[in-house]
């Protein structure tokens, strides 16, 4: 009862911040920071949207959610396990879905929204939570809607795919006149959103997926093969956001240069793995062991880079003459 109350208030006071960032906004009226931040360049960030939402629609809609959610469960002592499994599910994804925030505060922005990291710590207070009520429950719930995961870890990973093939065809496509412009970027950056809400759910549903049935999925090397990948790309998304995105317009893919090179290595490395984590995925099984899984990746994904590298440099030199 304790931690549902504890989920009941956070989800409360994180509804009035959401609302208080959204009027400001919406009425162009200047958000005081408290602790002397920077709320302003925060909130008017390209960052302040996620597919094409404001975060504070994104923040009142989910502890709206779970205010009602969990005043249910208690007002009617409800018992209903799927509910359950889909609160504790939003309460992952939205603590993972805080992390990336901050990191975009930390590494991009470089400057700091007081209001935005309360709503952070609202979110990871509620998933905490949340997580107390459902441990001993949770290989059940997990068991019990394995289908519900499975499906979702499997759409998300297909639809990646999809997404960053047209990514990548884009970016080759726009690079046809050697730069990319502004609105080609706000493209590819729409298009990264997508990719990032569905590394999300992969997470999310392989957490569940891995707690139905924690003494397989440990000991398989295909699920933690996979899993390991998905890391992978998600550092390399991260790193790709962070220091080559900002970058992209004023990048000389006209020559081969370091920076080029750069942003060419890490879209392979995105596609490859993302190639990979599908394949896995449709596999039974993989006769290595999960160290030898690792490698054998790391090499697919140096020749990938050698192989591509190669190809880029000989289309450039025959654009060239």
């Amino acid at each position: 009862m304790l931690y549902q109350i504890l989920i009941l208030i956070s989800s409360f006071f994180g509804f009035l911040v959401a609302i208080h960032i959204y009027t400001h906004k919406s009425k162009n009226k200047t958000l005081i920071c408290p602790l002397k931040a920077s709320c302003e360049p925060v909130i008017h960030s390209k960052y302040s949207l996620f597919l094409g939402i404001d975060l504070a629609l994104w923040g009142m809609f989910y502890y709206a959610f779970i205010f009602l959610g969990y005043l249910i469960l208690l007002a009617f002592n409800l018992n209903i396990d799927f509910f359950k499994f889909i609160l504790f599910f939003l309460s992952l994804y939205a603590f993972i879905f805080s992390l990336y925030l901050t990191f975009i505060q930390i590494a991009k922005l470089r400057k700091f929204c007081s209001w935005c990291l309360i709503s952070a710590f609202l979110s990871i207070l509620i998933f905490f939570s949340s997580f107390i009520i459902y441990r001993d429950i949770l290989v059940f719930i997990s068991k019990e809607f394995i289908f519900f995961s499975t499906f979702i870890h499997a759409l998300s990973a297909g639809v990646g795919l999809g997404v960053v093939v047209v990514v990548d065809y884009l970016f080759f496509k726009f690079l046809l006149d050697k730069k990319i412009d502004d609105k080609e970027k706000e493209i590819m950056e729409n298009l990264s959103d997508l990719i990032w809400f569905l590394i999300g759910l992969i997470f999310v549903s392989g957490f569940f997926i891995y707690f139905s049935d924690m003494e397989k999925y440990h000991t398989s090397t295909k699920f933690m093969t996979k899993m390991f990948i998905f890391l992978v790309i998600t550092i390399n998304g991260l790193l790709l956001n962070t220091f080559v995105s900002p970058k992209l317009t004023e990048i000389d893919f006209k020559n081969y240069n370091k920076q080029s090179f750069i942003a060419f290595c890490m879209g392979i490395v995105s596609l490859v793995s993302w190639f990979l984590a599908f394949l896995l995925g449709r596999l039974k099984f993989i006769p290595l062991t999960f160290l030898e899984g690792i490698i054998f990746y790391f090499i697919i994904i140096l020749i990938s880079i050698i192989g591509g590298v190669l190809v880029f440099r000989i289309k450039l030199k025959n654009k060239i003459d």
